[in-house]
């Protein structure tokens, strides 16, 4: 079958490390793809507003492209300018998540919506606040990324219901806190999907709500079938999406069970993993890249 589709992760996958750019080389390899009719997505963890600086530049508001936003819970189609919302977490579900988040003593972060809601104890909260003025990061992690129309809000140190549907709960802290506790976590919260985004970062979401699903939507949309899709990424919120797509990509920096799910492990997003094989697919090798040579 024919790639119709090319579904991309963001960070660490289409963008340059540390920055909001894409190398000029692959940024003109999927615009080739798409004046040959090729549907892309973006598959990121972010909102619809956290994609903007991507989807703007790339033009796809000005076709059949689509994007799968807080790691496929929500789906934003640009030709019938439409919003279609998977499952979410519950006010319970935000309640046993925050007594995790006490047990392993770290930050949790509820989005809901544009707001972002940090659980965090007094003491760790001073402790965040000290070290981030060392070191200069911002207290909110760049969620807010210097939108009026969103918050970052504190909550205090006790079972809170929020009242807000929570899209999904972030957790911070450092790589060597994750190599000793991810897998207590997972076992945790074995209810929901527990997700390691980068070596200091972790996401869980409700389970089977992920950037497969949502392009298994997209796929009913367009009318073609998931063996028509490309897909790139590179860490455990793009696995199930690399497992299932036609040909699955993962980047040469991409974290080791992404690169086992996928079909081809291409170059790194610093040395235009992405543009190497779509211009391989474009010069007709589709058959390599199934068979997960590049």
């Amino acid at each position: 079958m024919t790639i119709k589709c090319l579904a991309f992760d963001l960070d660490g996958t289409l963008l340059l490390d540390g920055s909001k750019k894409i190398d000029p080389r692959t940024f003109d390899s999927i615009q080739k793809a798409m004046a040959q009719g090729m549907h892309v997505v973006i598959a990121s963890g972010r909102d619809k507003n956290g994609c903007k600086f991507v989807y703007e530049p790339l033009g796809l508001e000005n076709g059949n492209h689509f994007l799968a936003l807080v790691n496929g819970q929500v789906v934003y189609d640009f030709e019938n300018k439409e919003y279609d919302l998977d499952d979410v977490l519950t006010a319970e579900d935000g309640v046993k998540i925050q007594k995790v988040c006490k047990e392993f003593g770290v930050e949790g972060i509820f989005q809901c919506g544009y707001d972002f809601y940090s659980y965090i104890s007094s003491l760790n909260r001073v402790k965040k606040k000290v070290k981030n003025a060392i070191l200069g990061e911002p207290d909110d992690y760049g969620l807010k990324d210097g939108k009026e129309n969103r918050n970052f809000i504190d909550l205090p140190f006790e079972e809170i219901r929020l009242t807000q549907d929570i899209n999904k709960v972030i957790m911070v802290h450092s790589p060597r806190f994750f190599e000793k506790n991810f897998e207590g976590i997972k076992v945790a919260l074995s209810d929901y999907d527990v997700l390691l985004i980068g070596p200091d970062w972790l996401e869980i979401m409700p389970k089977h709500v992920n950037k497969a699903s949502a392009l298994w939507k997209i796929c009913d949309k367009l009318g073609i079938s998931m063996n028509e899709v490309m897909a790139f990424g590179d860490a455990q919120n793009d696995l199930k999406m690399l497992q299932q797509v036609g040909i699955g990509v993962a980047m040469g920096n991409a974290m080791d069970e992404a690169k086992y799910a996928a079909t081809v492990v291409t170059d790194t997003n610093m040395n235009n993993g992405i543009g190497k094989v779509i211009d391989a697919l474009l010069a007709g090798k589709e058959m390599d890249l199934r068979k997960g040579l590049l």
